[in-house]
């Protein structure tokens, strides 16, 4: 189960927190447990608790960020979702990608591509927690190894672009842990365990 630490940063290199993770295959396909310290937009703790299916698809998810919650969990062939104890108007399909600040969604989003893809997604407001369908487009740049504070990993390089607003950064993907993730999360601490991708040499 790999376990490590990003340094949480604000898209231009500055750091703003940390996020201490732990993911590994579980009883339906794989999950991710975190838990945040960052000082966006205030000082402020969040858990992230995320789990997929066998073909990387949401199974459920929880975010609580001390002021607000959101849970979704599949019922029957949706995802019905839940924020602060109230229902959602609508629920969405088990197909769905889903994205939140956390390189965890970045990670099951590129498991289910099989290359360069413009996707529909329902992002998670930071603070808020509010949804919102969103454009997002991943472009696969093939493997390389990459650097990184803990090490070099053979990764797969993908360039993240958020259509709306023409936002983009490069991630890099090794198995199922986000190595790097230029100017927002960068590994400072990290052990493999038993399944997790080890660094080279």
């Amino acid at each position: 189960m790999p376990v490590g630490r990003y340094a949480v940063m604000d898209g231009d290199g500055n750091p703003i927190g940390t996020e201490e993770f732990r993911c590994a295959p579980g009883p339906m396909g794989w999950r991710f447990f975190s838990q945040v310290l960052t000082q966006e937009p205030e000082p402020h703790e969040e858990v992230v608790d995320l789990a997929v299916d066998a073909a990387w698809r949401p199974a459920r998810t929880r975010i609580a960020t001390g002021s607000h919650e959101m849970l979704l969990t599949r019922e029957g062939d949706t995802l019905r979702g839940f924020r602060d104890g109230e229902a959602l108007e609508i629920d969405f399909p088990l197909e769905v990608h889903l994205d939140y600040l956390s390189p965890a969604y970045n990670a099951v989003t590129t498991m289910r591509l099989t290359g360069t893809a413009e996707i529909d997604v329902v992002y998670l407001e930071a603070a808020t927690l509010e949804p919102r369908l969103e454009r997002q487009r991943y472009q696969d740049l093939g493997h390389e190894q990459v650097g990184t504070a803990v090490g070099r990993f053979a990764s797969r390089r993908w360039r993240f672009t958020a259509l709306g607003s023409g936002w983009t950064r490069d991630l890099w993907v090794a198995a199922d842990v986000v190595v790097r993730y230029e100017g927002l999360y960068e590994l400072e601490w990290y052990e493999a365990g038993v399944s997790g991708p080890r660094p080279l040499g």
